[in-house]
């Protein structure tokens, strides 16, 4: 077997090193310049196809007045697709899900008692084991965000 020689600090990188170590690196940093690309390129159409949810369904997708929504809306929403300038399938679903696991949107699961359909409209109860449901993710989600910040407060 050969071995790799190792890489220590001991001891200055010659040019020649410190160039073939550069050169590896390119692609890595190529590769997260299109990883970040492509994460802005996903939160544009998010807020793209929300933006239509906001503007063709206003009694059920308010900012400032967040409902539980039905369960399964997307299929109601998506004979409305067929319209110009309207979002994909896809699309729909992923701002969906983004809408749905929005903080705002699981207290108001939590605290709500019916879920509405697209036109505003009370359509059913919300459960009890929904709300437990969403009690769940609620605090999964804080755990997470306070874990991120005493990450940060250690750094």
């Amino acid at each position: 077997m050969t071995e790799k020689p190792k890489l220590t600090i001991k001891k200055p990188l010659s040019l020649e090193k410190q160039s073939q170590l550069f050169e590896a690196l390119k692609p890595l940093q190529a590769h997260t310049q299109r990883e970040k690309e492509i994460k802005q390129k996903k939160k544009k159409a998010i807020k793209e196809a929300l933006t239509w949810l906001y503007e063709h369904f206003p009694n059920s997708f308010n900012i400032n007045n967040i409902k539980p929504l039905k369960l399964h809306i997307d299929k109601d929403i998506y004979p409305y697709l067929e319209q110009e300038g309207s979002p994909s399938k896809i699309k729909i679903r992923v701002a969906l899900k983004y809408y749905t696991h929005n903080i705002d949107y699981i207290k108001s699961l939590i605290n709500g008692t019916q879920r509405y359909d697209l036109k505003g409209q009370q359509i059913e109860e919300i459960t009890q084991k929904q709300k437990d449901f969403a009690r769940d993710k609620l605090e999964e989600i804080s755990n997470v965000i306070k874990a991120i910040k005493q990450r940060k407060l250690q750094e």
